[in-house]
């Protein structure tokens, strides 16, 4: 749900960004600010659904990802209770190239940055774009959402995750 929400914000923020600076919207922002007419009901419906409708499709492209990089909650589980790890790999983007501590740096950061996981509670780990970690999460969608968040992560081409689910 959060990452819904952060995802909402970043949509909103963009399309406002968007409408503000449209060509056709210069004049309108103009007679606006010089208090000459008064704002458009519609304009702002078709903000709010063109915003939702951006945030709705950036939530079925993340779930698309969980999905198609197999990190369901039960793809998870099975492969904690098989192998005691979760590997996931992807093809490496050309002209792309971070450092092994700039790639965890940037990793940590993301991991700080959301709620659901625990920068402190997560080791990372990376050697030539493979990323491992370890440590513990609050819940197998949380494991789920920290691969998620690596692979993201450009010059990332594989991640070993040796997390575990710790109340």
């Amino acid at each position: 749900m959060k990452l819904f929400v952060f995802l909402l914000g970043i949509v909103v923020g963009a399309g406002g960004y968007h409408y503000y600076h449209k060509p056709e919207c210069d004049a309108a922002r103009d007679t606006a600010a010089s208090g000459t007419a008064t704002a458009n009901p519609a304009a702002e419906r078709s903000f709010t659904e063109k915003a939702r409708n951006g945030a709705l499709a950036a939530k079925e492209a993340i779930s698309q990802k969980l999905v198609d990089w197999n990190l369901t909650p039960a793809e998870i589980n099975r492969e904690l209770e098989e192998t005691g790890r979760v590997v996931r790999q992807k093809t490496a983007n050309a002209g792309q190239s971070l450092s092994n501590a700039r790639i965890a740096a940037v990793i940590k950061g993301k991991y700080a940055l959301d709620d659901e996981l625990s920068a402190r509670a997560i080791t990372v780990d990376v050697d030539a774009g493979r990323v491992t970690l370890r440590g513990s999460a609050k819940s197998s969608e949380a494991i789920a959402r920290a691969i998620a968040l690596a692979l993201e992560t450009n010059d990332v081409t594989a991640v070993d995750s040796q997390l575990t689910v710790a109340p």
